[in-house]
C-alpha cells in the first residue's frame, strides 16, 4: 500500500531524512492553502475521504462503471470524447472564442491572461485543428468552445464541415449555454457533422432552468445524435440535482456529465456569500496543472456528485450519466508530459495517474537496502551518501526488512526552457504491504 502522507502520518516514520522529504512537501500544500486564503475564501477543515470510501463502495455494488483510478464513474453510456480525455491522445477542444452572452460566477475564463482584449478575438480555429491533426496523424474527437461558440454559426458550421471532410469518423462536439441553440440552427449544425452537443445548464438555488433552454434542448434532439448535459453539482444542491436528472430523462437526453463545482480563483463575493468553502486537500498531487487557469474543487461537491451517481443507479436511468471529477481532467496533461520520454530503469511509468515513480531508501536504511539488492545481483539502483534509488518492483525483495520507503513522484518538464525531470511530491509504503498494483 502506497500512502499520500498527511500530517498525522508523520508521528509513523522512524527515518529521520525521509520524515524531511515528506514534510518538506507537506510544507509547500500549506503554503498552497494560505494562498488560497488570501482570496478571501475559506479551506474547509474536515476530510471526507472516509465518505468518499464509503460510497464508492457502494457504486461498486452496482452496476456503475468506475474508470481512470477511481476519477471517473459512469451509467450506462458515455460519450466517445469523454474516453479519450484521460489521455488526451487524438482529441482535442477548440475555443471559438471567449465572447459569451452570459456571466457565471463560476466560470473559469476569467483567470485567462487578457481576458477582456480575448473577448473580441476570433480564433483561426481550423488553422488550430490542422495543426492538431498533423501531430496526431488521425483526430478521433474534435470539439468547439467558448465563450459561447454559438454566437459565430458560420465559423462553427465551417469547422464541422472540414472536419468531417478530413475523417468522417471523428467525433464532433460542441459546449453552449443553450441560449442559441435555435431549432434552425441545430438542423444545419446537423448537416455540417455534428455528433454531439453539450448544454451547460445553469439552474437558479431552486433548482429551476429557463423554460427556453430546455425547450432548445428537447428539440435539439431531432437533428443531433447524442444531445447532452454537461453542469457542476454546487454543494448543497443535491436534491435539486435529482429532480433536475429526473426532469432530463423524461425529456430524453442520451446523456449527463456532471462535474465537480470549482473555485475559479475569481468572485470570491459570490462564493462566500454562498457559504462555499475550498476542499482540505485541492489535489491527491500537487503540481502547476493548467486546467481551468488552476481553479480549485469546492469541499462537498464530490460526496453530492457520488449520491448522484448511485441515484442514477438505483432509478435506473435509460440516459448516460457520468460523473467527471477535477482529478479526472487533469491526468491528461501528466500523461502529456510523461507518457513521450523515455524511462531509465529506476523510473516507472504509472498507468493509473501517468505519473513517474522510483523507490527510495534513505540513511543507514539505504545501506541495508543496497546489501539485499547486492546480494540479489540487482544492479539497477543509484546510491549517493544520502540515499539509494531503485525501481519500485524491488521493493518486493525486501520483505522482511521492515524498511520505511519513500516514494518519489516525478514530472517531465521544463525549467528555464530546458527539458528535466522534477520531483513533485514524496510519498510512502512499507516492504510489507507494498503490491505493483499500488502503482
Amino acid at each position: 500500500m502506497i500512502i499520500i502522507p498527511t500530517r498525522a502520518d508523520l508521528c509513523k516514520i522512524t527515518n529521520e531524512d525521509l520524515y524531511k522529504d515528506i514534510e518538506y512537501y507537506m510544507n509547500m500544500y500549506d503554503n498552497l492553502i494560505d494562498e488560497i486564503t488570501k482570496f478571501g475564501i475559506s479551506v474547509d477543515e474536515h476530510d471526507d475521504s472516509a465518505e468518499r470510501t464509503k460510497l464508492i463502495k457502494e457504486l461498486k455494488n452496482l452496476d456503475i462503471k468506475i474508470l481512470n483510478s477511481e476519477k471517473s464513474f459512469v451509467w450506462g453510456d458515455i460519450s466517445p470524447s469523454c474516453l479519450d480525455c484521460p489521455t488526451g491522445k487524438g482529441a482535442s477542444t477548440f475555443p471559438v472564442s471567449l465572447k459569451c452572452n452570459r456571466d457565471c460566477f463560476f466560470c473559469a475564463n476569467k483567470t485567462q491572461p487578457n481576458y477582456y482584449e480575448l473577448q473580441d478575438k476570433t480564433n483561426d480555429i481550423i488553422g488550430q485543428f490542422k495543426k492538431t491533426n498533423a501531430f496526431y496523424k488521425k483526430m478521433s474527437s474534435a470539439g468547439l468552445t467558448g465563450g459561447e461558440p454559438l454566437l459565430f454559426p458560420d465559423e462553427c458550421e465551417k469547422f464541422l464541415k472540414y472536419v468531417k471532410k478530413i475523417n468522417k469518423k471523428t467525433q464532433t462536439r460542441i459546449y453552449t449555454n443553450g441560449d442559441l441553440a435555435t431549432e434552425e440552427l441545430m438542423e444545419r449544425l446537423g448537416k455540417a457533422g455534428l455528433d454531439e452537443i453539450r448544454f451547460g445548464l445553469k439552474p437558479d438555488y431552486n433548482g429551476n432552468v429557463e423554460p427556453e433552454v430546455l425547450k432548445n434542448l428537447e428539440t435539439t434532439k431531432k437533428y443531433i445524435p447524442r444531445v447532452m448535459v454537461e453542469m457542476p453539482c454546487k454543494t448543497g444542491q443535491l436534491e435539486n440535482m435529482k429532480k433536475l436528472l429526473d426532469k432530463l430523462e423524461k425529456i430524453g437526453v442520451w446523456g449527463i456529465n456532471i462535474l465537480e463545482f470549482l473555485f475559479p480563483l475569481a468572485h470570491v463575493k459570490e462564493y462566500v456569500n454562498a457559504g462555499f468553502k475550498v476542499c482540505l486537500r485541492p489535489y491527491r498531487i500537487l503540481f502547476n496543472y493548467e486546467y481551468a487557469g488552476g481553479a480549485l474543487p469546492i469541499a462537498g461537491s464530490e460526496l453530492e456528485c457520488l449520491e448522484l451517481m448511485k441515484y442514477a443507479a438505483e432509478k435506473k436511468f435509460k440516459m448516460g450519466v457520468h460523473y467527471c471529477s477535477l482529478e479526472n481532467k487533469l491526468t491528461f496533461q501528466i500523461y502529456r508530459l510523461n507518457h513521450k520520454f523515455k524511462k531509465t530503469p529506476l523510473e516507472h511509468f504509472s498507468k493509473k495517474d501517468f505519473f513517474v515513480r522510483m523507490a527510495r531508501a534513505y540513511g543507514q536504511d539505504a545501506n541495508k537496502v543496497k546489501k539485499i539488492l547486492d546480494d540479489r545481483k540487482r544492479k539497477n539502483y543509484k546510491k549517493s551518501s544520502e540515499f539509494i534509488e531503485f525501481p519500485l518492483e524491488d521493493i518486493l525483495i525486501l520483505a522482511g526488512s521492515k524498511i520505511q520507503i519513500g516514494i518519489s513522484v516525478m514530472v517531465h518538464d521544463k525549467v528555464d526552457g530546458k527539458n528535466c525531470i522534477r520531483e513533485v511530491a514524496v510519498h510512502m509504503t512499507d516492504t510489507e504491504t507494498f503490491s505493483m498494483s499500488d502503482v
